[in-house]
């Protein structure tokens, strides 16, 4: 299974070599096996990518992910043609039943907000916050008809880094530029997962906004984000600049390990894992078969 994540910021092409992605930058260049390989960032607008390529990766189901002159993650590759039985897979996925899309939708609430209070109880924060995260978990109703994802966000990010944190994804300070970065790197993995076992990414269960291309892939992604969110309150300070360094050691949350099913598994893995159940118990209409990581605590 590919591992690695090549993080480009001075290349000047990026080619490809046999079955290896050559990183070009002057007179030296660099071989990587393209089986190796599981995403690419490029963070460096002047880089080149040849289309030969960009074709070979995704024939590898290799993510490409292309940051913006402010080096924030814009714009991701995915093959169109990703699995070899894309019709089947899709019509399977337009015969999921909405009454299971919204127990489905419970219980990846209910997972989500289980992790946010496991971040808060590993950080000693508050206990009658963390209780009424729980609370909250419990209350959770089939389509969270009441809300209680957003409700336990609002506590959540106020326990976590202070009364003042407003959440916002186009908010320009320390803390919400992290989470941002870690969250739309996180999208993109999941979408290369969602789409290379078949299922159609704008299809989803909790999120279905006709503007949106990844409602599934947002589903998805949910019960992972405290990972992002406990890196960031340990590593980002009020006032720091989210300099490639920390950009780097974000991506690297990708390669920490998290316990899933019972084993520790590096959180790509565990990505692969999630979306893998996810299909067999929304195909088999049982909860009972989804895998999923029960705290946010990635080492």
């Amino acid at each position: 299974m590919s591992w690695r994540i090549i993080y480009i910021s001075e290349s000047e092409q990026l080619k490809l070599y046999l079955d290896n992605l050559k990183v070009v930058k002057g007179e030296h260049e660099v071989l990587i096996p393209l089986s190796d390989i599981h995403t690419i960032v490029v963070d460096n607008p002047n880089t080149t990518v040849t289309g030969r390529l960009m074709n070979k990766l995704t024939e590898y189901h290799i993510l490409l992910i292309f940051c913006d002159e402010n080096h924030n993650p814009n714009v991701f590759s995915l093959g169109l043609y990703s699995h070899y039985r894309v019709y089947g897979v899709l019509s399977q996925q337009l015969k999921w039943s909405d009454q299971f899309k919204g127990e489905m939708w419970k219980k990846i609430v209910q997972i989500k907000i289980s992790n946010q209070s496991s971040i808060l109880k590993f950080l000693q924060k508050n206990e009658e916050t963390i209780t009424r995260m729980n609370k909250f978990a419990q209350d959770v109703l089939p389509e969270d008809s009441k809300n209680r994802e957003g409700h336990a966000a609002k506590i959540y990010f106020n326990e976590l880094l202070g009364e003042k944190f407003k959440r916002g994804r186009n908010a320009t300070d320390a803390f919400n530029a992290a989470l941002n970065y870690g969250y739309i790197v996180l999208r993109a993995c999941f979408a290369r997962t969602v789409v290379a076992y078949g299922l159609h990414p704008s299809f989803g269960i909790g999120h279905r906004s006709q503007f949106n291309a990844f409602n599934l892939v947002d589903d998805c992604m949910e019960v992972f984000r405290p990972i992002i969110d406990l890196w960031v309150v340990l590593t980002i300070q009020e006032g720091d600049y989210l300099d490639r360094e920390k950009k780097q050691q974000l991506i690297g949350r990708l390669s920490a390990k998290i316990e899933i099913g019972g084993q520790k598994q590096t959180v790509l893995n565990a990505i692969d894992l999630f979306v893998q159940s996810f299909i067999k118990a929304m195909n088999n209409e049982n909860l009972d078969y989804l895998v999923y990581p029960k705290n946010g605590l990635a080492v």
